[in-house]
């Protein structure tokens, strides 16, 4: 989990402070209730901290797991009916 957490906020600390890093896309695989939703749930905040949840996007298999993270399912962020 803070593996996880602390790529994001290196990427997020290199993009915002003049770096221009590649596109950063990241899956937290595991079982349930391994932390998934709570490392979401932190990133999330990092962002909003500093104004930038317009660039997080966050998606899940499932509407219950989308729910829990505020985001949306696979299906909807690709457009898949």
């Amino acid at each position: 989990q803070q593996k996880a957490y602390n790529i994001v906020k290196r990427h997020f600390n290199n993009t915002f402070c003049g770096s221009c890093p590649n596109q950063l896309l990241m899956i937290l695989y595991g079982e349930g209730g391994t932390g998934k939703s709570r490392v979401i749930q932190s990133i999330t905040k990092l962002f909003k901290s500093t104004g930038q949840q317009h660039f997080l996007i966050k998606a899940a298999y499932t509407g219950i797991a989308a729910s829990l993270v505020d985001g949306y399912t696979l299906h909807h962020i690709t457009m898949i009916p």
